[in-house]
């Protein structure tokens, strides 16, 4: 079977993107890391300025100087937040960063996500006999 030119094409781009790219390619513990604390950090600015944006302006201290200081203010207290485990989003990145990156390697890797026993009588969830 003749596979089409776009077929060939991609292929060729997916396999060229598989060699050349540097994801997965982490060199120790501390760059996982790095990676993780920064998602959490860009999150955590992106929620701060959608929650800002809900506040009612007054126009008394409205300028181009004030959104920019807000900015950086945001910018640098989503640092410190993700610095200090923050909503620990960045630890749930670290761990699954940290499995990809044993399987790559090909070692083992323990679950994070454990399977709880549910007892719904417990809870107060009354079962139908």
């Amino acid at each position: 079977m003749q596979k089409n030119l776009f077929s060939q094409m991609s292929e060729k781009n997916v396999e060229r993107l598989r060699n050349s790219s540097s994801f997965g390619k982490m060199s120790s513990e501390k760059d996982i890391e790095k990676v993780a604390r920064d998602f959490e950090s860009i999150f955590l600015n992106k929620l701060l300025s959608s929650m800002r944006k809900t506040v009612p302006k007054s126009g008394l201290l409205d300028s181009f100087a004030t959104n920019m200081f807000q900015s950086m203010v945001d910018e640098e207290m989503s640092k410190e937040m993700a610095k200090n485990r923050g909503m620990g989003m960045g630890e749930m990145v670290y761990n699954d960063l940290s499995n990809i990156d044993r399987v790559r390697r090909g070692q083992a890797i323990q679950s994070t996500y454990t399977a709880s026993p549910s007892n719904p009588s417990a809870s107060g969830i009354k079962l139908k006999e």
